[in-house]
Order: structure tokens, then C-alpha cells, then sequence
């Protein structure tokens, strides 16, 4: 194998480098994070979008497939919509090129970034283009100075997270409003935007929803009757109002979960809650866990109320007492649902429910929408699949994944045995000699050095600026190795395949009855559409790909030397 250079290629503003004949579709991400970054306005999301635009239309190999923009998401968390459906079309090969304004706006996690630099991008053939970084990895690979640069983009959004934990636990202490949105009922004081004042539009509409729950009225039928009037659910005010971009909120409707939590913030009592939430990003931890309620900071008589305290108690104990009868009948059905938190419905977004059916006298569990049963199919038009035909097709699809991997492992490890496959691991076996000489030669060179320097045979000068250079051979060249043994484990006649995979096999290949561990170790979604389509995402399915793909080449290098 050829070494490779470890340099990026530039791009440059003032003269693109055009690529002959092959057409790149090209993906443009952008995001942007809540508030810090975007009070920057070089930062906001149409600018980016403009200046990747323009820097396509400078370039007529880029051909701009789609636009994927995260907004107000953290950039030290790949857990984002737009990236995902961004890598999904990775996957579907529909994009080969992917085009950011700088390396921040496509993570601020180093490490989960380099993951996506180093291995996914190159193994599924995306050209990244980070512009203001000059970054082009066309010809060249991404070198130690992105992964710096990730690193530094982690280590700022670590300080900047500190900063923001320090003033905002000053300002919860003080009893200030600081969440990002003012809740239904209230908006922000025009002269401090941590004060909350009531919001006549709204406010009325709060009493009301009280009220009707005293009259009787179940949560679901109060949110039925909101929606029946077309009152604006919060979502779809803040909307109106533009306090939100989401286009999701644009026709957003009253949901049973809207109304109970609005019954039960004491926020309309004229009492703030601050603590909910700690971020532990800036420790090393996730980016924020949840708080024990009893450790809440509750202050009172902060701003102006809009139900009584007496009423908002007799609310409370209706909703506890209603609580306790829902909560055993989800309990009844929901047991044994073995997709909890995995299965949506592709029509409304939804979790999906187990629940049970009598039909001619017959009981039988079907995963069925929420929003279907509870509001009707002018909400959502997928009613129900039966779970024994999804939990047979689940389980169907994993043992089928399990045995295509076992396949192309198993034709990875005969083409290696063949001479073929010995050649080339014989060969990468004598460049990973070699290598290793050189680094020993160079490491000896360097300790050489300071005797040189003592005796006075080379100046300090010198001693500094040699060492330097053989150190930086003896890195580069263990990087190389790096690159060496990886190429070569892919021609060992034991080859081992993935890791994750192996696992898995050894645990579930004989399981003939899918469970809940089983789910969760291989699941990553399943989706089901009203015309009966089901989508079934795997866990680890880039490294079941890369299998595939390896055989796949492997078998094609095999099929030419027969030739």
C-alpha cells in the first residue's frame, strides 16, 4: 500500500478546484445552537446557507442535492434530525458530498467528530468540504490539524458551558424566568427579559382549561374540546407569534400530555422552579441529567398569578386521582411491550402502545398509534399492526442480518487462504517490518542525538531542530503503521470481523424467540406507515456494512485474478 500524504488539500476562496467529469451531489449542513451562537449573526443559519451557496456555485462538480439545517441543537451531540436524515440519505447513496462552513458546525465532540472524519465518511466515499477551515478531502485525507481543531472546538464548548452554569444558577437563585420559551399564559417582561408577565390572549384560555377540569371534564375530552374550538395550542401560538421557527409547530394540535402538563405547573400560581435541570457537559458527563424533585429550588410570589392556589390544589387532586386509574390500565397493556421507546408511527411521529382486542370472541395484542385511538383518524391515519406479524418480522430481519454477516465474513476469511489474500497480507506484513525498523532507527537517531551535543559536535541549535525532525518521522511513520496493520487484518486468514457483531452472535445467533434484551441490543427505530411499510433501523449497521462492502470488493479483486 502506498503511503499517503498526511496534509489536507486547501480550498480556497478566490479559485475552487474543479474536479473533471464526476458530479458530486452535495449535501448542505448547517446549525446553529441555541441563543450563544446565535446572537452571532455570522453564525445564523441563512448566512451559512448563503455563503455554501455561493461557494457551490463557484464549483460545477457540486451539485447541491439537499439542504439539512439543525436548528438551535447543541453541536456536542450528534443526536440531531437533520443529521440523521442527512447520513440516512449517506447511506441510501443518494449524496457523495457533504459541505459545512467549519468543522464546529458538524460537531463540537472531537472525538465522535473524528469518528465521522476518519472512518464513516471515507468508508461510504464523501467528499467533506469545511470551508472556512479549507478543508477538501477529495484527494487528501483529514490530518491531525482537523482533529485538533475538534479538539478545541470541544474544549470551547466545555468553557462556554461552564460559564453559562455559573450565570444561570446566579440568576435562579434570584428567582429569575430563564428557560428559553415563556410558558402558555405568560410572555416576557419587555424591560427584563428574566421577568414574566401575563399574556392577555392566552391567559383567559388557562382560566378556562382550570375551570373545565373542575366542571368534570377528563384531560381527554378538555383536549378534544380545545381543538374541536381551533384555539392555538402553545406550539402553534408561539408559532404564530414567532417565537419558534420549527415548521412542525406551524399546524400543532392540543395533545393529551400538552394539557396535563399545563394543569399541573405551578408556573400559574405566580411560583418559579428553578434546578430542574444540571448540565454536566463541561465535566466530562452528558450534557444535562435531571434533578431530583425534592431538590428543586421553588420560589414564590415572583410574578403575577393567574389561578388561585385553592383552585389549583382541587386540580391537582382530580389529576391524582385520575392518574392512578390510568396509570393501571397503561400498565395492564404495556408490560409486555417489547418496543418501548423503539416503535413510531411513520404517519404522526408517535410512540406506539400495546394494546388488546377482542374480535368474534377472540383476544388479541395489536401496537397501535395513540394518536389514532385517542382523537380519531383526522389526527393520524395508521390505526394498528398485530404483534405477532411485527414481532416475527423483527425477529426475521435480525437473524437474517446475523446470517448475511456470517456469510461475508466467512468469504473474507476463504479468499484470505487463498493465494491471493496470502500475497497481500505477506506484503503488508513486510512493510510493517520495514516500518518498525524505521521507527527504531529514528528513535535510536534521536537518543543519539544528545551525546552528539554533549560532546560538542553539534550545536544547540541543531540538537533541537534534528530531534524535532526525527521525532515528527517517528510519528508520522507509527501513525502509517497504524494504517498498515489495520489494512493487513483485513487479509488474515483468522479475520475477525466486528467486534460488536461477534458479540451479538454469540449471544442471540440460536435465540428463536425475540425479547425485550434482544430488542434493545440490535433496535435501533422501526417505523410503520399506513400503506404497510415498516422500516427497521439495526444498531451498529455501519460496521455490518462495512462487511458487506469488504466481501463484497474482496470477492471482486478475487474474480479478476481468476481472470
Amino acid at each position: 500500500m502506498a503511503r499517503k500524504s498526511r496534509k489536507n488539500s486547501v480550498v480556497s476562496g478566490d479559485k475552487p478546484f474543479v474536479s473533471q467529469g464526476k458530479i458530486f451531489q452535495t449535501a448542505i449542513y448547517v446549525r446553529i445552537s441555541v441563543e450563544n451562537e446565535r446572537k452571532m449573526e455570522a453564525d445564523s443559519i441563512g448566512n451559512q446557507i448563503q455563503m455554501l451557496k455561493d461557494f457551490a456555485s463557484q464549483m460545477p462538480e457540486l451539485q447541491i442535492y439537499d439542504i439539512y439545517c439543525d436548528d438551535d441543537i447543541s453541536g456536542t451531540t450528534f443526536i440531531r434530525p437533520e443529521f440523521s436524515r442527512m447520513m440516512r440519505d449517506v447511506r441510501d447513496r443518494k449524496i457523495n458530498c457533504i459541505m459545512v462552513k467549519d468543522l464546529s458546525r458538524l460537531g463540537r465532540n472531537y472525538l465522535e467528530s473524528g469518528e465521522y472524519l476518519e472512518k464513516v465518511f471515507p468508508f461510504f466515499g464523501i467528499r467533506f468540504i469545511a470551508i472556512n477551515d479549507r478543508i477538501d478531502t477529495l484527494d487528501r485525507p483529514i490530518d491531525i490539524g482537523a482533529q485538533l481543531k475538534n479538539m478545541a472546538n470541544e474544549m470551547y464548548a466545555r468553557d462556554i458551558s461552564r460559564k453559562i452554569c455559573s450565570t444561570m444558577k446566579t440568576l435562579q437563585d434570584q428567582g429569575k424566568f430563564v428557560g428559553s420559551q415563556p410558558p402558555y399564559g405568560y410572555m416576557r417582561n419587555p424591560s427584563d427579559k428574566y421577568a414574566l408577565v401575563v399574556d392577555p390572549d392566552t391567559a383567559p384560555v388557562v382560566k378556562e382549561i382550570f375551570q373545565k377540569i373542575l366542571d368534570g371534564y377528563t384531560i381527554h375530552a378538555l383536549t378534544l374540546l380545545l381543538n374541536e374550538r381551533g384555539i392555538p395550542s402553545p406550539g402553534r401560538y408561539k408559532f404564530e407569534k414567532g417565537l419558534v421557527k420549527n415548521e412542525k409547530f406551524r399546524n400543532s394540535v392540543w395533545f393529551f400530555s400538552t394539557t396535563r402538563k399545563l394543569l399541573s405547573d405551578p408556573i400559574y400560581l405566580g411560583w418559579i422552579q428553578n434546578g430542574k435541570y444540571e448540565s454536566h457537559f463541561h465535566k466530562g458527563g452528558n450534557k444535562s441529567v435531571r434533578i431530583p424533585k425534592e431538590e428543586w429550588k421553588t420560589i414564590k410570589g415572583v410574578h403575577e398569578p393567574i389561578i388561585e392556589e385553592e383552585v389549583f390544589h382541587q386540580v391537582q387532586e382530580i389529576l391524582t386521582k385520575n392518574k392512578a386509574n390510568v396509570g393501571r390500565y397503561q400498565s395492564k397493556h404495556n408490560q409486555n411491550n417489547i418496543f418501548r421507546g423503539k416503535l413510531r408511527c411513520g404517519e404522526c411521529g408517535k410512540s406506539m402502545a400495546l394494546r388488546q382486542r377482542e374480535s368474534h370472541g377472540k383476544k388479541q395484542f395489536w401496537y397501535i398509534c395513540p394518536m389514532h385511538e385517542n382523537y380519531n383518524s383526522g389526527y393520524c391515519p395508521k390505526k394498528a399492526i398485530k404483534r405477532e406479524y411485527l414481532e416475527h418480522m423483527v425477529l426475521t430481519v435480525i437473524k437474517k442480518q446475523m446470517e448475511l454477516y456470517v456469510e461475508a465474513k466467512e468469504l473474507i476469511c476463504s479468499l484470505n487462504r487463498q493465494p491471493g489474500g496470502k500475497g497481500k497480507y505477506e506484503i503488508y506484513q513486510e512493510q510493517i517490518r520495514k516500518t518498525r525498523q524505521q521507527i527504531t532507527h529514528f528513535t535510536e537517531r534521536k537518543a543519539a542525538l544528545y551525546q552528539d551535543y554533549a560532546d560538542g559536535l553539534i550545536s544547540e541549535e541543531d540538537y533541537i531542530a534534528i530531534g524535532q525532525d526525527y521525532g515528527k518521522k517517528s510519528d508520522d511513520l507509527n501513525i502509517y503503521l497504524g494504517e498498515l496493520d489495520k489494512e493487513a487484518k483485513k487479509y488474515s486468514a483468522d479475520y475477525q470481523g466486528s467486534e460488536k457483531w461477534e458479540q451479538l452472535l454469540r449471544e442471540y445467533r440460536n435465540q428463536d424467540e425475540l425479547t425485550r434484551d434482544m430488542v434493545e441490543r440490535f433496535v435501533e427505530k422501526i417505523v410503520v406507515f399506513n400503506d404497510g411499510r415498516v422500516e427497521i433501523l439495526l444498531n451498529h449497521r455501519d460496521e455490518l456494512e462495512f462487511i458487506f462492502y469488504e466481501a463484497a470488493v474482496r470477492k471482486r479483486e478475487g474474480v479478476k485474478r481468476a481472470v
